[in-house]
């Protein structure tokens, strides 16, 4: 499971909601925290690098201290860039041996916000490990009870569950699995079909009972590896859908591929996921796995069923 989580922070208040979230991740898997601050100097700025430094440790110094009255491990770390905040965090993640990121989503609502936006996805879809983002607003996760994992029958969908089955070991959490159907009039190219004798609700149909088959059969692999598991399919719009069941589910955090694909054609899922992630009330944990548009094209991918059982 995790083993070093790096939680980048801008010294605002907002970029501090990250902070609770890692706290709880790290006390289920027992990994340490690494308090990271990127220094980017105004250019107007009249205060020296250095002074700016010393005042982010500082700043970091209180957080990691609270964190180790909770019997935690965390580190310090405070860095200056002159170019990109984000390659500079993708490089931490290098030289600190991360295998999770935790920081904060933007919210449309003021210029700093939407430059740290910028930096979180540029961070998403360039780290091999998955990330955590937690939106302002969004409710706080203080303890782990039950995981959403979306499902689609895709190498990425199963990844999630994988990630998702280590973090309810580690967590006595519960886990329900999810997969919704896109109706085929919400499709591409749908209309093109030009059959006068074609009933879209007859595919609609034959969708629906292979997504219930499908997590039938993944609720059932994993109650027989001994986790609490349930699932369920529905049709419909799928980010809307899943925040409906995360909802419905008192979800205290959703666990999907930022790549996995679905749908009759099956389509890349990066917008559900930034769907997500600015809707869902709980935070969103996203495991990025790079999709080739020559893979997609080849249609290469499996239902990889055996790729989650224990």
């Amino acid at each position: 499971m995790f083993t070093r989580i790096l939680v980048p922070l801008d010294g605002s208040p907002e970029s501090n909601i990250a902070v609770p979230a890692a706290r709880t991740v790290a006390q289920v898997t027992g990994a340490d925290i690494v308090l990271l601050r990127v220094v980017d100097p105004d250019p107007l700025e009249l205060r020296g690098v250095q002074e700016l430094l010393d005042e982010a440790r500082t700043q970091l110094f209180r957080i990691s201290n609270e964190l180790s009255e909770t019997g935690l491990h965390a580190e310090v770390v405070a860095t200056y860039s002159s170019g990109s905040v984000a390659d500079e965090i993708l490089q931490r993640i290098h030289v600190e041996n991360a295998d999770l990121v935790v920081m904060r989503t933007h919210q449309p609502a003021g210029l700093e916000q939407e430059v740290l936006g910028g930096i979180a996805e540029r961070v998403l879809n360039n780290t091999p490990v998955p990330v955590l983002m937690v939106r302002p607003g969004a409710g706080r996760i203080s303890s782990i009870g039950k995981l959403l994992v979306p499902v689609d029958g895709s190498p990425g969908g199963a990844l999630a569950v994988g990630t998702a089955v280590g973090l309810a070991r580690a967590s006595g959490a519960a886990l329900h699995l999810v997969q919704v159907v896109v109706p085929l009039y919400m499709q591409p190219g749908s209309e093109t079909l030009g059959l006068s004798y074609y009933d879209p609700a007859w595919a609609d149909e034959a969708a629906l009972a292979s997504a219930r088959g499908y997590v039938d059969t993944l609720v059932s692999r994993l109650q027989t590896a001994g986790l609490t598991v349930a699932g369920e399919a529905h049709m419909g719009e799928i980010a809307s859908k899943i925040v409906e069941v995360a909802g419905a589910q008192a979800t205290d955090l959703i666990v999907m591929s930022t790549h996995a694909l679905t749908g009759l054609p099956r389509a890349v899922l990066g917008s559900v996921a930034e769907d997500l992630v600015r809707t869902a009330t709980c935070p969103v944990l996203l495991i990025h796995r790079p999709v080739s548009r020559e893979a997609i094209a080849a249609d290469e991918f499996s239902e990889p069923v055996s790729a989650v059982s224990a």
